[in-house]
């Protein structure tokens, strides 16, 4: 491997090496914030969100890298390894190899003469819980900087591939009550699951739904993800709970999702959202993201998942997910990310950070 690749290699693993499920996160947050050099300086710093830049220059555009630093939940994966041309562990795809490619390209552009744009690092943790838990509102909300931005890169795993916009992710809890009784005497009561089962048959077999938004492809996607009911093994219920997930492309508001949501299921079923993260726009014509699709020899997809480049492109700012992780990896026991990939994510952004695209 190259000393870029060893030096790539060798700060993921470190990463990984630091447990951080999301709400636990103090460790790698507080080792992150000891390695990002001066001359950027922490110009936010609050709620799980943190934005380093240099002093702003007059008429150049700003790109903002962007990662989260929290984990879903280890499954036996940390420590970490690098083996067989792969860092492996907990986050190694999703996305603690994206924020290592960000952290080492500021290190490297600090001890350098600024090129012909601004460049800003932006991590944050919380990203694998529910829209409540976004550090990010108050970010936009409080600091004026990040609102300058020409260009948001999220480094989301995307296999090298430039993934545009995302989807909107919308989830409910659906009550079904009924009357408890006796299971021997079921005639005497009104058995809330069996109602769920029945209430719940239009989202079973509700049909995938193509948004095309220039040129990609977005589906729009329900799904049952729990279903909780019982009091004993010879009690009819008389309550059942579903939680529903919609997933609904750019071209659908968050307030026609929860119309299309509540019209799956039963007039008489209680619908109670507890999360609704809005699509992000395809904000595909950019310049910037013209550059980084040339730096990087990138393909361009869309995101069939959400991500926070909805929190940019909502305020009108471009943002793209781009980075080193494998999808299939992210949240995976055997999750990984291949050294040769944080090596030519870090060589594209780099290209992008100095304006080198010849």
């Amino acid at each position: 491997m190259s000393a870029l690749a060893d030096s790539l290699a060798g700060r993921t693993l470190e990463l990984v090496d630091i447990p951080s499920e999301s709400l636990h996160e103090e460790a790698i947050r507080e080792r992150l914030r000891t390695l990002v050099p001066a001359p950027f300086e922490e110009v936010y710093g609050s709620d799980e969100a943190f934005l380093w830049a240099r002093e702003r220059r007059d008429g150049l555009p700003l790109l903002v890298l962007a990662g989260h630093y929290d984990t879903v939940p280890s499954q036996g994966n940390i420590p970490g390894r690098i083996e067989a041309g792969a860092v492996h562990g907990c986050g190694a795809s999703d996305m603690k190899g994206g924020v290592a490619v960000a952290l080492e390209l500021i290190r490297e552009l600090a001890v350098g003469e600024p090129g012909p744009m601004d460049v800003a690092l932006l991590l944050f943790g919380r990203e694998e819980l529910p829209p409540q838990h976004n550090p990010l509102p108050a970010l936009f909300d409080r600091c004026p900087l990040v609102r300058e931005a020409d260009l948001a890169v999220l480094l989301e795993p995307t296999d090298l591939t430039i993934q545009a916009g995302c989807v909107g992710n919308l989830s409910a809890r659906v009550t079904f009550s009924g009357v408890s009784g006796h299971s021997a005497r079921p005639w005497l009561a009104d058995n809330a699951v069996h109602r769920a089962i029945e209430g719940l048959a239009r989202v079973a077999t509700h049909e995938r739904r193509e948004a095309v938004i220039d040129g990609l492809p977005f589906y729009e996607v329900v799904s049952v993800t729990r279903l909780e009911g019982g009091v004993a093994d010879n009690v009819v219920p008389d309550r059942a709970v579903a939680t529903v997930n919609l997933r609904y492309p750019p071209d659908r508001a968050p307030e026609d999702a929860e119309e299309l949501l509540r019209s799956l299921v039963p007039t008489d079923a209680e619908v109670d959202v507890v999360g609704n993260s809005l699509p992000g726009a395809v904000a595909i014509d950019a310049p910037l993201v013209q550059a980084l699709r040339a730096a990087a020899n990138a393909a361009i997809e869309p995101k069939q998942a959400w991500t926070n480049v909805a929190d940019f492109t909502s305020r009108g700012i471009p943002a793209v997910n781009f980075g080193p992780g494998g999808t299939r990896y992210a949240h995976a026991k055997d999750e990984l990310v291949e050294v040769e990939a944080l090596e030519r994510a870090y060589l594209a952004l780099r290209r992008v950070a100095l304006g080198d695209l010849v």
